[in-house]
């Protein structure tokens, strides 16, 4: 064996999962290194899918990490392996898996103490993560007296979304609003709030929606930004990496160990970010409210995107929320004031003048009303470095 170790790493960027196990795998090399990697070539270079068996023979890896769907060809090499993306795999080749009765329940608990009592869960078939997802959070939320709305496929074979989204809208239609729903994983739950989205269904006021594997890119970029389960993948990939090495040296045999990437929590954005309204003319003000909290709107025009008086409206937020109409356009008003001095460079004018102040101190007066500092000072408090 070569001084640094050669490691075939068949492990792809696309997924916040998959990416978590790469830098995982790389602290480990950094740290007890160095390993040499060979990665597949990208898409535009490679002339064909498959594996090239004689290039992988010709490197001369001493290991390697790669998905259980390749396992016959990379068993060939005769060198230590480890497996990811494992669905029904049992065999004796060390495993990395997710905790997915866990990631379950923690989704269950989140959306159970937002107050919510009716529940959705949609997956895929056939794919144990999936299965085991549900099957944990049915069991919670039952144990809690309420019932678990389950998607169910058309067809046992698996479709493209394009073809799928009609019945998923469809069933969509059917669930008692507001709902809180748990998606097998973030791609899943990004499609649900596309048709949420197109059904004209508030999220999260009509439909909680939340998935699994906190992937930063598929979460930050939805709209609204997407609550999700994190995986430490990352410590999963530490740990892949050292049992690989204990391997390549003899110090350990393979016997179907099973890493796992444990479920540490929920990270909570905006898909469930809501106050639990079962009155539907609160929850439609609520979802104006907040997809304009960012124009200098008035609560003339909260009243005039219902079908009630003001009074009348005024009255049901007082019995729901405790507060009137313009609390509520006030607290969402800080909340998008906030986001902006701490997620954006935007000067301090700027944001005065698109919420509707042409005069920054008086901007500057309303903010430090409501949160006690001066935008300015809430920046400096609160930005990140």
């Amino acid at each position: 064996m070569q001084n640094s170790p050669r490691i075939i790493l068949l492990l792809e960027a696309t997924r916040g999962f998959d990416r978590g196990l790469l830098s995982g795998v790389a602290r480990y090399s950094a740290l007890n290194g160095p390993w040499t990697f060979y990665r597949r070539p990208h898409g535009y270079l490679e002339s064909k899918s498959r594996l090239d068996f004689k290039e992988l023979v010709a490197w001369k890896p001493d290991g390697a990490i790669g998905p259980v769907t390749q396992l016959d060809e990379l068993s060939r090499l005769h060198v230590p392996l480890i497996a990811y993306d494992v669905n029904e795999y049992s065999g004796p080749v060390p495993c990395v898996l997710s905790e997915d009765f866990e990631a379950g329940r923690l989704a269950a608990r989140h959306l159970l103490d937002l107050g919510h009592r009716h529940f959705a869960f949609c997956g895929y078939h056939g794919i144990r993560w999936s299965r085991e997802r549900c099957q944990a959070f049915c069991n919670l939320v039952e144990r809690a007296g309420c019932s678990v709305q389950v998607y169910r496929p058309p067809s046992r074979r698996r479709a493209a979304w394009a073809k799928e989204e009609p019945h998923v809208r469809h069933w969509l239609e059917t669930l008692p609003k507001p709902i809180g729903m748990l998606c097998a994983n973030d791609d899943r739950a990004a499609s649900i709030l596309e048709t949420c989205q197109a059904l004209r269904y508030g999220v999260p006021e009509d439909v909680s929606v939340m998935g699994v594997d906190d992937d930063q890119y598929v979460c930050e970029l939805q709209n609204p930004p997407l609550s999700s389960v994190r995986m430490a993948s990352d410590q999963a990939g530490y740990e892949a990496a050292a049992l690989l090495k204990r391997m390549i040296y003899g110090e350990e045999k393979p016997s179907g160990q099973r890493i796992v990437a444990h479920a540490t929590g929920v990270t909570s954005r905006q898909s469930t970010n809501v106050l639990m309204v079962r009155n539907a003319d609160v929850r439609k003000a609520l979802r104006f409210i907040r997809e304009n909290a960012g124009r200098p709107i008035h609560v003339a025009d909260i009243v005039k995107a219902t079908d009630l008086s003001h009074r009348t409206l005024n009255d049901q937020f007082h019995s729901e929320l405790g507060c009137s109409i313009s609390k509520q356009l006030i607290i969402a008003r800080i909340a998008y004031i906030s986001r902006l001095l701490t997620d954006t460079k935007m000067r301090i004018h700027d944001i005065a003048t698109v919420v509707g102040y042409e005069d920054d101190r008086h901007f500057s007066r309303y903010f430090k009303r409501a949160t006690g500092l001066t935008p300015q000072a809430y920046r400096r408090k609160h930005a990140p470095p």
